[in-house]
């Protein structure tokens, strides 16, 4: 028998609403289409390694709450490089 188990990773921005409200792209298409290039130099690992804001923490503890509630464990909540990036990683499980 041959048992296959897939591993993904849900990466995904928060956004307060009123910025979201002010970008037209993202209320008309849900996503980003105008924006510029980074800052030169910009340091990802300090936004990587850095805690997760409070709001963004108590978001991902309801989620994670939910995601229990219905049988599906996180393994992972931490930020990610770019700047309001986070992710959340469930784990497999029968």
């Amino acid at each position: 028998a041959i048992n296959s188990f897939l591993g993904w990773e849900q990466e995904f921005f928060v956004v307060k609403a009123e910025y979201y409200r002010a970008r037209p792209d993202l209320v008309a298409c849900g996503r980003t289409l105008i924006g510029k290039l980074p800052t030169r130099n910009q340091q990802g690992e300090l936004n990587y390694f850095a805690p997760l804001p409070g709001t963004v923490k108590q978001l991902m503890e309801n989620i994670q709450a939910v995601m229990l509630r219905v049988g599906v464990p996180m393994a992972v909540m931490h930020n990610e490089v770019a700047p309001g990036q986070h992710e959340m990683s469930p784990i497999y499980c029968q």
